[in-house]
């Protein structure tokens, strides 16, 4: 059968819908819903956007709805994901399959999305990025199993998936722990009363560093550096691009040292610790580091643990809001005590972030164990 043959004519996401646009809707002080594009998977993102966001072009936004399959056309292209009934935003990178009513018993769509991706995956070319038209999707003849065995494994995988939501929520427990203010009662202090920005500067980002340029770094096999927004898991980084120029401006990068990575836009002022590494940013977050002519001890981990109130305090919004780098820097003052009570504190939270760490490894695990090609006899 041909994709016609048992599919509507695919919806693409919206054109035009930049990050200038996706942050000026952030304003609207109304619903935010998921945006998603050309990433390989659709089930969790940061990105957020408002119902009633227009494009840069002033057009109103696409919200999507019902039950359907959204499919990556460029970066991670072939990528599909099953919705149902979640109202959502697509940008010009992804696209959204839906059934003809004629052949809802013949065609399940969440088998469809699991069983088929390796097969459009297979099919996207690559010039700088990995894309996938829609004149190929619909060309192409492809094969399904009888409806019946469709449900049946699909019932396998289920269990799967459910074990995964299982996972996820203990995982937002163990998280909403960070979310509460630390009193511990130290004795020793390195000082008192300092400003923050005598002891720790920061990275701004790089503007123009859009999922555009990354798609076209692709192929690129110099040195790479993960590309980090305003997503604050590791699991939903932007991916990597190797040292470039954008917009004839060297990338800024992050290396050699530990960091903290602060959400500039969407949940302003939340922060992500980065172990030592090679990172770049978007203009929607800030990399935290350490002076080097500080003469104090720090730890970032106790940092981000002890003062998360004070970030928060300085975004307009801990969900859709904008950080207050400048005023954050201009007016926060911390009191340092020993190096020893601050690891002392670093190690209560230490068994919680071994948990989080190893359901991320599980849930990553059971991903890559879902996107395997799915045979039957």
């Amino acid at each position: 059968m041909r994709f016609l043959d048992v599919f509507n004519e695919i919806q693409k996401g919206d054109y035009a819908l930049t990050d200038e646009a996706v942050y000026h809707s952030l304003q609207n002080g109304d619903e935010l819903i998921p945006l998603y594009g050309g990433n390989k998977s659709h089930n969790r993102t940061d990105r957020k956007i408002s119902i009633t966001a227009k494009t840069k072009k002033g057009v109103p936004i696409t919200v999507f709805w019902g039950e359907g399959i959204i499919i990556s056309l460029d970066g991670s292209a072939g990528s599909m994901t099953y919705k149902c009934n979640e109202q959502f935003s697509l940008n010009h990178h992804a696209g959204f399959i839906t059934l003809r009513d004629s052949v809802e018993d013949e065609v399940c769509l969440e088998f469809f999305a699991l069983y088929m991706q390796n097969f459009y995956k297979s099919l996207s070319v690559s010039n700088g990025s990995k894309t996938l038209s829609l004149e190929q999707i619909y060309s192409v003849e492809f094969d399904l199993p009888d409806f019946s065995i469709q449900q049946s494994i699909l019932g396998k995988l289920k269990k799967i998936k459910n074990f995964l939501d299982i996972l996820q929520k203990v995982e937002e427990r163990y998280l909403s722990i960070y979310e509460k203010e630390i009193v511990f009662e130290y004795k020793d202090y390195q000082a008192k009363n300092i400003p923050l920005s005598s002891c720790i500067d920061y990275l701004s980002g790089n503007t123009g560093l859009t999922e555009e340029i990354i798609y076209q770094m692709q192929q690129n096999e110099n040195e790479r550096y993960s590309v980090l927004s305003s997503a604050t898991e590791e699991r939903t980084m932007m991916g990597t691009i190797p040292l470039c120029s954008i917009n004839n401006k060297l990338l800024k990068v992050f290396k050699g040292q530990e960091g903290l990575l602060v959400t500039r836009n969407g949940k302003a002022g939340q922060i992500r610790f980065l172990p030592i590494g090679k990172y770049t940013i978007n203009d929607h977050a800030y990399i935290l580091y350490k002076r080097k002519d500080s003469p104090y001890l720090i730890d970032l981990r106790w940092l981000a643990l002890q003062y998360r109130p004070q970030f928060l305090q300085y975004s307009s919004s801990a969900d859709n809001g904008t950080w207050n780098m400048t005023g954050f820097f201009k007016y926060t003052k911390i009191d340092i005590p020993s190096i020893t009570e601050q690891q002392a504190v670093v190690a209560k939270y230490l068994p919680i972030e071994k948990r989080i760490e190893e359901i991320h490894r599980v849930i990553n695990a059971y991903d890559i164990l879902l996107t395997k090609e799915i045979a039957f006899a």
